[in-house]
């Protein structure tokens, strides 16, 4: 399991920048909500996918959050706080990055609750591969 741990570390490392960039956008007022939203996406996408390649679950080449989670949730494994809703995260990974779309955010859903979710899936992933290892 040597490869896929090394692995898992680095995809999680990943995520724990892309979390950290989340959070200084998320500080400037300048820096526009989907691109805080990217990062946060992308920190949860690395998160699920570390957690797996770490317990050597094959995964699609896929941005979709839903997919992935679902993922976890057969491997048996607990899913991280708030997973029901990191999927709507996935248009930040994907759409987002290439089209300008109103897209009908609630008010409680802005930067801080992307961040959150980024948050909790960064610290979960953390505490399953250190835990284990």
């Amino acid at each position: 399991m040597d490869e896929s741990s090394d692995l898992a570390r680095s995809l999680l490392r990943k995520a724990g920048d892309d979390l950290y960039a989340a959070g200084c956008l998320r500080r400037d007022s300048e820096a526009s909500l989907w691109t805080v939203g990217f990062h946060a996406q992308q920190a949860v996408e690395k998160s699920l996918k570390a957690v797996l390649m770490w317990r050597e679950i094959r995964y699609p080449f896929t941005h979709d959050i839903a997919a992935l989670v679902k993922l976890v949730h057969q491997s048996g494994l607990p899913l991280p706080k708030g997973s029901e809703e990191m999927s709507y995260l996935t248009p930040f990974g994907t759409l987002f990055r290439y089209e300008d779309e109103e897209w009908g955010l609630p008010e409680d859903r802005g930067a801080e609750y992307l961040l959150k979710l980024a948050e909790e899936a960064v610290a979960w992933a953390n505490s399953l591969i250190e835990v284990t290892d």
